[in-house]
């Protein structure tokens, strides 16, 4: 009994200004549309007995109409080559407002096609394996009876659990603030699993051997340009896994350039020079740190846009040597306030800060 693992395709989501010269969409946008369709001619190519989605199939509770499109095409083409599939939801896509619906409904229209999004526990029997599903819940009070809830298929050759959330006892969260803390299920009293299915970390990740988090299929965020994304590949009766890497855009952190003995033309120069490491349509991050304040005030940013003009986009951080507190992050685009606010807190270099705390406090105030 062979399965695929996948999670977080993030369908719909777009970032920066980019467009992509054939289609005239977002080019990241795009760009989670193109690992999304790799993913599924990977899946039919390697015809698995069941297809496993771990949530954040959508970028947002209300996706737009193109990425409703994209994920009922991959869908559709994995129904028809009869291959079972079970998708729970993610904390993107499970809506706030309960009576707005979920996109998730139609999903259940596609044979062989199960959906799970009602924030409770269900189970599902495909062959011979017990799927026990847990999307996401929006209250504890709902994670708490979902994770009571499940109960062990006895006449079932294997038993998966397939969720989405931060796996407890590490470093597992996103630091969004909805995420919700999962227990170690592997220790309940409907546990031990054959195999449990996480989604909602980007990283793959092994908490252990049969425990996997399969990663994301596209980047969202540069602070997981050293992540590989793609696919896992589990044999049930083997328990040998191949995780499949996806080819998708090239990130990078370059490494950060000291500037406080530097000229502005020191600092053109250094650039110039780390430019030359990042390949075509990548997207960079350039940290310059302990900039002197009259160097700051010569510097030009279209200087070091120009630089790097063969990459997709150049994210700038500038620190001020006379400030070590500040931190000068240089945009072309200014999103939304939450996007801003997220923004500032991963910048700031503050260890006594709870940053999730601080996270959760200003999605409140801002209302979303």
């Amino acid at each position: 009994m062979r399965l695929v693992h996948f999670s977080d395709t993030h369908l719909g989501f777009s970032e920066y200004y980019r467009t992509d010269p054939q289609t005239g969409l977002n080019q990241r946008e795009q760009d989670v549309y193109q690992a999304w369709e790799q993913a599924i001619a990977l899946i039919l190519s390697l015809q698995p007995d069941l297809v496993l989605h771990a949530g954040d199939l959508f970028h947002t509770p209300r996706p737009n109409n193109r990425a409703i499109r994209v994920a009922l095409e991959g869908i559709q083409k994995v129904s028809s080559a009869g291959i079972p599939m079970v998708i729970v939801s993610g904390n993107h896509e499970t809506p706030r407002i309960r009576s707005t619906g979920s996109i998730f409904e139609s999903l259940a229209l596609f044979p062989n096609v199960f959906p799970v999004y009602e924030s409770r526990y269900e189970c599902h029997i495909i062959q011979s394996v017990a799927v026990h599903c847990i999307p996401h819940c929006s209250l504890t009070e709902e994670l708490e009876a979902a994770v009571c809830a499940v109960t062990r298929c006895e006449g079932a050759a294997h038993q998966v659990l397939l969720t989405h959330g931060a796996w407890s006892g590490g470093s597992y969260g996103m630091g969004e603030f909805n995420e919700q803390r999962l227990p170690d299920l592997d220790a309940t009293a409907a546990g031990p699993f054959d195999y449990i299915a996480l989604g909602h970390y980007h990283k793959p990740l092994a908490i252990r051997e049969h425990i996997r988090y399969s990663g994301s299929t596209e980047r969202t965020s540069l602070s997981q340009s050293e992540h590989p994304c793609g696919l896992l590949e589990v044999d049930l009766d083997s328990g040998k896994k191949n995780f499949f890497e996806l080819a998708v855009r090239p990130m990078l952190r370059l490494p950060v350039l000291e500037c406080r003995k530097l000229s502005a033309a020191d600092i053109y120069e250094q650039a110039d020079r780390l430019s030359r490491t990042c390949p075509d349509g990548a997207v960079v991050q350039l940290t310059l740190n302990e900039v002197n304040a009259s160097v700051f005030l010569q510097l030009e940013t279209a200087r070091l846009d120009s630089l790097f003009e063969h990459a997709l986009q150049l994210e700038k951080i500038i620190r001020p040597a006379e400030a070590e507190d500040a931190v000068h992050r240089v945009n072309e685009r200014i999103e939304s306030l939450p996007v801003e606010f997220g923004r500032y807190l991963e910048a700031v270099e503050e260890p006594h800060w709870d940053k999730q705390r601080l996270m959760q406090l200003g999605y409140r105030y801002l209302d979303i």
